[in-house]
């Protein structure tokens, strides 16, 4: 009974605070089949989004069936420096990552307009252990396009939804 009771306490805290479970993705049922296109086939970040969109319940494309496609138009990687310690060596970078894309529908009309994504991550570097360096980044721009993935499904479902 003592369980209860605590169980019904922390659920009103949260609901209090106006604590509410992110809804799962659901894509438009007359969205139809989606296919992913990007200006390099063998885009990390264009895998990723199909493999992201058949989990959210978008049907894969056939070939030769019409399709709608969510273009990748731009896609962008770079990587500045942010701060210099006193001789001049760069002890922080920053990676940016960049991608506007687009969803056309299958009888081509434009289902989402053209949008810009931007995200970017902040890292130290250390001169003394610089063989971490190269693997640090490499990891950050992976998590980076995973992240770039939820937030171009985030932003196809908040406009489908508004349709």
């Amino acid at each position: 009974m003592q369980r209860l009771l605590v169980l019904v306490c922390l659920l009103a805290v949260a609901t209090a605070c106006g604590f509410r479970p992110r809804a799962s993705l659901a894509l438009a049922d007359d969205l139809g089949p989606v296919k992913v296109s990007t200006s390099d086939p063998y885009s990390p970040l264009g895998q990723g989004l199909s493999v992201a969109l058949t989990r959210a319940g978008a049907t894969p494309a056939v070939d030769g069936q019409p399709a709608a496609q969510l273009r990748v138009l731009s896609e962008s990687l770079g990587t500045r420096p942010l701060a210099l310690d006193r001789l001049a060596q760069v002890r922080e970078y920053e990676t940016t990552y960049r991608v506007r894309f687009d969803l056309v529908g299958a009888d081509g009309a434009v289902r989402v307009p053209a949008q810009d994504v931007e995200l970017s991550r902040e890292y130290t570097y250390d001169s003394v252990a610089s063989a971490g360096s190269p693997a640090e980044q490499a990891l950050i721009q992976d998590e980076l396009r995973r992240e770039m993935q939820a937030a171009i499904l985030r932003r196809l479902d908040a406009v489908l939804r508004a349709d």
